[in-house]
This record gives structure tokens, sequence and C-alpha cells, in this order.
């Protein structure tokens, strides 16, 4: 019965989390991180994406009627910054799904944003996107052979959390996705995360316990009328 209620509870706040993520953006403003923010990598073995050698790996932020950070899911769209963007709420693939359960926490630890940790995260979203082999396809990054520095650091973690994506088995439902689009410019991908099961069966008890009391204050108002 327990686990019935926990996964009860947690579906519960699942949808209460749609339903928030499904109003409106009425103003969606679009930027890259920082210029210090932003990471180049260079291998005279790489491609992206018809890209041979280089990219500049910049995620974006989102702010206006939403606050959060998000991926770009259509690398050989360029980017307008001037673009009227709009968001909806969407259910990704099982293994894009795993790879913000098992790695998206790298990006922001703490709310601490880690450049080198959004790079990688990058990188192994768009090989989900590809071929899901870094050593083929329109994505190929090589572990080894970076020319700028950290660039094969940030490779490793990009391997590591290709592979723990793709070796995830987890329930999952961490997060609320969505995905926000615009005429003539890339497709971004952002998340909001779920409140824990527990945090929601709080917030009805707590509802439920303000209505009894209103009630019963308003049962005895009526006996002394």
């Amino acid at each position: 019965m327990t686990i019935k209620f926990n996964t009860a509870i947690k579906a519960a706040a699942v949808a209460a989390a749609l339903a928030f993520s499904s109003a409106g953006h009425a103003a969606i403003n679009v930027s890259e991180m920082s210029h210090d923010d932003a990471f180049e990598y260079a291998n005279f073995d790489a491609s992206f994406f018809g890209e041979p050698f280089g990219t500049t790996i910049t995620p974006w932020k989102l702010s206006g009627d939403v606050n959060t950070l998000a991926f770009c899911i259509d690398p050989t769209t360029p980017a307008d910054f001037q673009a009227n963007y709009g968001g909806n709420p969407v259910a990704p693939g099982s293994d894009i799904a795993a790879l913000y359960e098992t790695s998206y926490s790298k990006v922001l630890s703490n709310g601490v944003y880690n450049a080198k940790q959004a790079a990688a995260f990058q990188l192994a979203l768009w090989e989900l996107l590809d071929n899901k082999d870094f050593g083929t396809g329109a994505l190929i990054l090589p572990a080894t052979g970076g020319l700028a520095a950290d660039n094969d650091l940030v490779a490793g973690y990009a391997y590591t959390m290709l592979g723990d994506a793709l070796s995830y088995h987890g329930i999952g439902g961490s997060y609320v996705y969505t995905e926000y689009t615009a005429a003539g410019s890339q497709a971004l991908l952002g998340v909001s995360a779920v409140p824990e099961a527990d945090t929601w069966a709080m917030m009805a008890v707590g509802l439920g316990l303000v209505g009894l009391i209103g009630r019963r204050k308003s049962e005895k108002s009526e006996k002394f009328a």
C-alpha cells in the first residue's frame, strides 16, 4: 500500500506540475549565458553536424515569464536572439529523460552553474539526438586530442553522461519538460523540477486542515447567530 500511495502522490505531483507548465508564456526573453561561461572546443578529428574542427557551446538562459536554463535540441538551425519564443510541455524520449535524471544536477549543483558540465551535457544531448555514438554520425567527439583548455576533460564528462543515460533503468519523473520554439531559430529544451511527493502530500494535508478549520468556524458562527 505504501508503494501505491507514493506512486499516486508522485503522479499527482507530475500532473499538477504539468498543469502549471502548460500555462501560456506571454513574454520569454532568450539569451546565451555570459561570454565567460562559453566553452570553446577544438579538435582536428571532431565534427559538429557538418562543421569540422570546433564549436562554441553556450546554453541558453530564459527569463521573463520563465526563469530557467535551456539546451539546444536543433543544432543545425541558427540561433536568433530576437525571435519570439513560446513554450509548450513535451514528453521527451526515454534516453533524453534518462540524461536529465542522471546528469542535469551536475550542471546546476545547489543552484551553482558549472560551465564545463553544461558543455558536456549539451554534447551528450546532441549525441542522443544523433546516433548515440560519439565515434560516428553527424556529431563526432574524440575522447582525446582536444586543442583548447579542458577539451579532453569535457569530452570525458560527455562520454560519462551519455553512458549513464543509456544504462539508466530508473523510474524517472523528476522533471517536467518544456520545448521552446520560434520561427527561424533553433528549438530549446528546458525543465522544471517536480516537487517531492512528500511536499505535495504535506500541501494537500495543510489545505485540508485549513478547509476543516474554516468549516468549523463557520458552523460555530451559525450556532451563535
